[in-house]
């Protein structure tokens, strides 16, 4: 991968780009995928042409006022990391005032009303801009970004086309195979020589012998059946996953899922996508070699259903208040706490603690954290302690809303509304011209009917773009709406604790339930560290607590007395996510690892 201090190092005069003795300069880059960050074929390329941009204009941009985004599309601006603190730089403290670029479609590839906002708004905040590549006029930026955007969108058309169409021609059109089989050059299903071995020798177990996932996981693990999968050994959860697919009564199916944008983004600020089913209808279906018979695949399903309502039957309900994935292990940030049920025959006690030393996965990866059990009453205690002090007293809460807007000023989901507002009312007068102009016979009814269209297209598109922003700008309430919004709700979460409370005066408990729901309202997850007696709070609230009340100092910070955390309890193995039960059953010597 290359690195930015070295290319920079490659074009720097005297520790700048450009001219060493000219005017400072911030610099922007983006690149559209990680590939090109890898390979350098866009990354590398722009350090040069912005150094020549930089150069030719008497500026110098030191190292620490270039501002690169790597792998985001041009057409998403509002949540690229270094674009929005560039923004944010120079509209609270800026340290230069000329940016440079490659080109126009760095800074946006949405020539619709993208690139002129950001534009305008750079030179709001008095900021010069200069192009290697002269974008040239707005009516040119349009037509290049048009061009730009119908490409990507007849490259997509193309690739789902051609998927179809070799699906129609009776090849697979999966770009690994699933495990049991490998793929011909003729893209066609064939028996992978030991891998078919192992699912039919699943099968048979789920069938015939009626075992559990469990139990068929533990001996393929116990034999050293290798797998094909990046954890090296085998789950529960992967053998549902392979059991349950089609492919192995000889049904593949195309066209089955389609990406659908979330509107949401991940931490590193990229768009998140979820994968739906199509309807029915548009699946392709391709006949493959059944690793088993349509019946016996139904007949694996059916058990696998009754085990799982057999499992059901066994667990007991019990009132758990952080059940449900709320409460996580903060040691290996990567396991819930489950319930767990301890003590003696005769003194039950519950537990909550990290399902690590239970996973299949984090057994063969050697990777369970053994945490110290945690006691069910202590921290379902404190951490409704500290929900009803922010009840009582939200300033905590108050705090965090107005950190929340602050980040989405930085937005200015308003200024681009004002904005797009105003690019309409030109484009009315365009249209305005256009029928004047076609009135006076200056143009043929052709003509004049593209015309329109153009219009009619580029209004449709700032529709679409006010409509997305206006639901942005909803959600972002200023300060004091969301303030008695907030306050309005923690009140009736007040009069509907104390009206409970006093409609039974022999009793001070709020009932679960409500308990249950306050709770949810508030919080997205808690991390526990059962080693140091600490829990942190996040989602409306976000804090570190003590497990123990009496030793939480100010900063939330829990001392090493007994904060409830249990390392050597009595605990008689029942946990409500039921691990595994085990199993006898051998696997043949071809189906052992070699």
């Amino acid at each position: 991968m290359h690195d930015l201090k070295v290319e920079f190092a490659k074009y720097a005069k005297q520790g700048y780009l450009g001219d060493p003795f000219g005017e400072d300069a911030y610099a922007y880059l983006r690149a559209s995928s990680e590939r090109q960050v890898e390979e350098g074929t866009s990354f590398s390329r722009q350090i040069q042409t912005v150094h020549i941009a930089a150069e030719r204009n008497n500026l110098r941009i030191p190292f620490e006022f270039i501002f690169f985004d790597d792998g985001f599309t041009g057409f998403e601006f509002d949540h690229r990391p270094a674009l929005l603190k560039l923004l944010y730089e120079v509209k609270t403290a800026p340290r230069a005032r000329h940016l440079v670029l490659e080109d126009i479609d760095r800074l946006s590839r949405n020539a619709d009303w993208q690139q002129g906002f950001l534009l305008e708004e750079f030179s709001r905040r008095n900021i010069e801009i200069h192009f290697y590549i002269n974008p040239g006029s707005a009516l040119e930026r349009y037509v290049r970004g048009y061009m730009a955007q119908e490409e990507m969108k007849k490259a997509r058309e193309r690739m789902i086309l051609g998927t179809k169409h070799k699906a129609m021609s009776g090849k697979v059109t999966a770009k690994r195979p699933r495990y049991g089989y490998a793929i011909t050059k003729q893209s066609q299903y064939e028996f992978h020589p030991e891998e078919y071995k192992v699912m039919r020798w699943v099968y048979e177990q789920i069938i015939y012998q009626g075992r559990t996932l469990h139990q068929i996981a533990k001996d393929l693990n116990k034999q050293g059946v290798p797998t094909r999968f990046k954890l090296g050994f085998w789950t529960p959860g992967t053998l549902y996953q392979l059991v349950k697919s089609p492919v192995y009564k000889g049904e593949f199916f195309a066209n089955k899922h389609q990406g659908i944008k979330t509107g949401e983004y991940n931490e590193k600020g990229k768009p998140k996508n979820i994968m739906r089913l199509r309807p029915e209808s548009e699946w392709i279906k391709v006949d493959v070699p059944g690793i088993v018979t349509p019946e016996e695949w139904d007949a694996a399903q059916a058990v696998m259903a009754k085990n799982a309502r057999r499992s059901l039957r066994n667990s007991k309900k019990r009132d758990w208040l952080l059940a449900g994935g709320l409460i996580k292990c903060s040691i290996c940030r990567e396991f819930s706490f489950v319930t767990i049920i301890g003590g003696t025959k005769n003194t039950k006690v519950r537990y909550y603690g990290c399902y690590s030393r239970h996973s299949n996965k984090a057994k063969g990866l050697n990777t369970a954290c053994f945490s110290p059990y945690v006691l069910a009453d202590v921290i379902e205690t404190r951490v409704w302690t500290e929900i009803e002090k922010i009840i009582y007293d939200p300033d905590l809460l108050l705090q965090r809303f107005d950190e929340r807007v602050q980040e989405q000023e930085l937005f200015g989901y308003q200024e681009q509304l004002d904005f797009i507002d105003e690019q309409v009312k030109n484009l009315m007068k365009e249209r305005e011209k256009f029928e004047a102009a076609y009135q006076r016979d200056i143009y043929t009814l052709d003509e004049f009917e593209e015309k329109m269209l153009n219009i009619r297209q580029r209004y449709e598109t700032f529709k679409k773009s006010r409509e997305t922003l206006q639901e942005k700008l909803e959600k972002s309430l200023n300060v004091e709406d969301k303030k008695a919004v907030l306050m309005a709700a923690l009140d009736k979460l007040k009069k509907a604790i104390e009206k409970t409370r006093n409609s039974d005066q022999e009793s001070n408990e709020i009932p679960f339930s409500l308990k249950r729901k306050i709770i949810t309202l508030l919080i997205d997850v808690i991390w526990v560290d059962s080693e140091k007696g600490i829990f942190q709070i996040e989602g409306e609230i976000h804090k570190t607590f003590s497990l123990s009340e009496d030793e939480s100092d100010e900063n939330g910070n829990g001392s090493s007395g007994n904060n409830g955390n249990v390392k050597n309890q009595p605990f008689n193995g029942n946990i409500n996510s039921n691990p595994d039960t085990g199993g006898n059953f051998g696997l043949s010597s071809s189906l052992r690892s070699r």
